[in-house]
């Protein structure tokens, strides 16, 4: 029985991987919360959060900024419109929508989309580190790698999913999995210098995908940002 329960995990874990290999994970729309408290080599503690949605359909996914209001003012951009702010960069791409494809080749089609300027922005391969993504499909799919879960060990079940801890020493993450959706509900994680949450609500989905206003949208490559 102690072989049985060990191996669990494992078959779980391989069992998902194989799944969504094979086909892709249920369609959902997310609306996730990221926050993180840290204290810095100069003493500093440092506390962020922001929120996203993410719409998860097939092999799209659509990862959007929440903006507060007043953290990108729209007069910003209309004087820039008229040239009264010419050092303006007319799209600002620090918090614009990701939106991910997995062609049927297995390869990434990875676009950043400025809502406020209207513009989708192709980024190749080479560029993906330039705009902070490191390519991995499956993390960004299932908001953690999956594998990840092999690394820890299988603790409570709950109505909501079942939890997935490790602790050494002063370091511990926990992570409460959805299997159904195939994605976590919660990631914390905890060291000596701070510590990180993600906390994901599970929204009601729309006929309507977002990308679709995208159709309108001016195309541009990301070399046409560069000095």
């Amino acid at each position: 029985m102690k072989i049985l329960s060990t191996l669990k995990p494992c078959l779980f874990v391989l069992g998902l991987l194989v799944m969504g290999a094979a086909q892709a994970a249920p369609d959902v729309t997310l609306e996730v919360i990221h926050q993180s408290n840290t204290l810095g080599a100069d003493g500093i503690k440092r506390s962020t959060v922001f929120t996203e949605r993410v719409v998860r359909q097939g092999d799209t996914l659509w990862i959007e900024r929440l903006m507060p209001p007043g953290a990108h003012p729209e007069d910003d951009h209309a004087k820039a419109k008229m040239g009264a702010a010419k050092d303006h960069k007319h799209a600002d791409l620090s918090a614009a929508t990701r939106w991910i494809q997995r062609l049927p080749d297995g390869k990434l089609k990875f676009r950043l989309v400025s809502m406020h300027d209207k513009v989708v922005v192709d980024i190749a391969p080479a560029e993906y580190a330039t705009v902070g993504f490191d390519g991995a499909w499956l993390a960004a799919y299932h908001l953690i790698d999956p594998a990840v879960l092999q690394t820890l060990k299988a603790g409570e079940t709950t109505s909501q999913g079942q939890w997935f801890e490790n602790q050494k020493g002063r370091n511990s993450v926990r992570v409460l999995w959805d299997a159904k959706r195939e994605m976590p509900l919660q990631v914390l994680s905890q060291g000596p210098t701070g510590k990180r949450s993600t906390i994901v609500k599970v929204l009601s989905s729309t006929a309507k995908t977002p990308w679709d206003v995208t159709k309108k949208f001016s195309q541009k490559e990301y070399s046409d940002f560069l000095d």
